[in-house]
């Protein structure tokens, strides 16, 4: 984690963690990866350079130094050739667009602040209290609370400032009119929800540390992530819900205010109907899923769309995914065991499992797995496209869960499929590519599914 807070403190523009260097750089053309592939080389010649090689997937010229101590100039040395080569330092993909680096410290240095913001805020409105300071009107923290909980509102703000922005704005906003209106209580239910995305972001920071050398190497297939497949976020229930809950809290203050014509009532009345449980309640699962994920050894790339997991009701899983690509070793007389079983140990689990949620489950990929496939409702011709299977499902109004291994040498339909799916899982054991732009990365394989 001490990697996590520098990254998180320092606020550079690349990644650091011990010798490893990853630096976002650009080019005025556009023309990046054949100068950053130039420079990679060049700085194989460096002494104090172990590997460098540019990273496809990532956008990334990825360094690592002999020790940690050669970082710092191996860095400088990587950033003035590249200068040479015409690249200048980048801040990388932005978090709108769905592609931020997997070790990127904006939700660590987002959460820190929120919480930090909700501490001042409780300290302020105890402090008030003891000093006997008059509040501010109860319909102050009632128009912020009504605004803070707002799906439209938010989704403005996000649009305006970006997802870090909005969250930085409302939780200054929620403390200030919290810590005048002096309600400690509600700022320290608030930091309670803050320090679980907190713990969950670091470990999500960790957790790609800790993967770095298995994903991140020169002869590892790296995929980007798509910029114009994936489908767009579904409304949840408990969105639904805080929606419907902000109106009916509109229109219970205005009855009350026409009744008893008392700002403070009607203010009250925001306040009780305000769907902060709707909010709440997913975020505290969200944070304990992440962490638990991050802590397994799955890096969630995305944690808004394993949020979908919530609706999904349909699994697609390709054939490639179920199958077991270790073979048993020989007997001791040579030769090979009389029973070898080619589906993945895990597969029936995984397919139990998706049946007792109810869900629809679509094989597709290969039809030669007979004895697994029976436990599922579909198969798909062997012939179709998985991203095609997906897409058909969603034309009938389905929420698609893509489970699939992306295969070494990428490229294939599968790469280009999967993220169709609203949620995308990609096995991403040592038999498989890293495909940057699925919802959650499985380095264990079937088993972390």
């Amino acid at each position: 984690l001490g990697h996590v807070a520098r990254n998180a403190l320092g606020g550079g523009r690349h990644w650091r963690a011990g010798p490893r260097v990853h630096l976002a750089l650009r080019h005025p053309d556009g023309a990046v990866a054949p100068l950053a592939r130039r420079a990679a080389a060049e700085l194989l010649d460096h002494p104090d350079v172990l590997t460098a090689y540019w990273d496809d997937g990532l956008s990334r010229l990825v360094v690592t130094a002999v020790t940690d101590a050669a970082g710092d100039r191996v860095t400088e040395h990587a950033v003035a050739l590249a200068a040479r080569l015409g690249l200048t330092e980048d801040a990388g993909p932005d978090e709108a667009s769905g592609t931020a680096h997997p070790g990127d410290p904006r939700e660590v240095r987002v959460a820190a602040a929120a919480l930090a913001l909700d501490a001042a805020g409780a300290a302020g409105a105890l402090t008030a209290r003891s000093l006997r300071l008059p509040r501010s009107p109860k319909a102050v923290t009632a128009a912020v609370t009504l605004l803070r909980e707002n799906p439209r509102f938010r989704a403005l703000l996000r649009q305006r400032f970006g997802r870090s922005g909005m969250e930085l704005l409302l939780a200054a906003a929620n403390a200030a009119a919290h810590g005048a209106g002096q309600s400690p209580v509600a700022l320290v239910l608030d930091g309670l929800m803050r320090t679980g995305q907190l713990t969950e972001a670091a470990a999500r920071a960790a957790a790609f540390e800790a993967l770095h050398d298995d994903l991140c190497r020169e002869q590892r297939t790296s995929i980007p992530c798509p910029t114009d497949t994936r489908p767009p976020l579904r409304v949840t229930p408990s969105q639904a819900y805080a929606a419907h809950a902000g109106t009916g809290s509109v229109a219970g203050a205005a009855a009350t205010l026409l009744v008893t014509h008392d700002t403070r009532e009607a203010a009250e009345a925001v306040l009780a109907g305000s769907p902060k449980a709707a909010r709440y309640g997913p975020a505290a699962f969200d944070a304990v899923l992440g962490t638990h994920l991050a802590r397994s050894g799955v890096l969630v790339r995305s944690a808004e769309r394993l949020r979908q997991l919530e609706i999904a009701d349909s699994l697609v899983l390709h054939a490639d995914a179920l199958r077991n690509h270790t073979r048993p070793a020989p007997g001791h007389d040579g030769k090979p065991p009389l029973f070898d079983d080619p589906v993945d140990p895990c597969a029936e689990a995984v397919l139990d499992a998706a049946r007792r949620a109810g869900l629809h489950v679509v094989i597709t990929g290969g039809s030669d797995l007979k004895d697994i496939t029976r436990l599922a409702d579909e198969v798909a011709p062997a012939d179709l496209p998985f991203g095609d299977v997906v897409q058909a499902l969603q034309n009938d109004g389905h929420i698609v869960v893509g489970v699939a291994r992306v295969a070494a040498r990428g490229g294939d339909d599968v790469a280009r499929g999967l993220p169709a799916a609203d949620v995308a899982i990609a096995l991403t054991d040592h038999r498989a590519a890293t495909a940057w732009g699925a919802d959650a990365l499985a380095t264990g394989g079937l088993a972390d599914v």
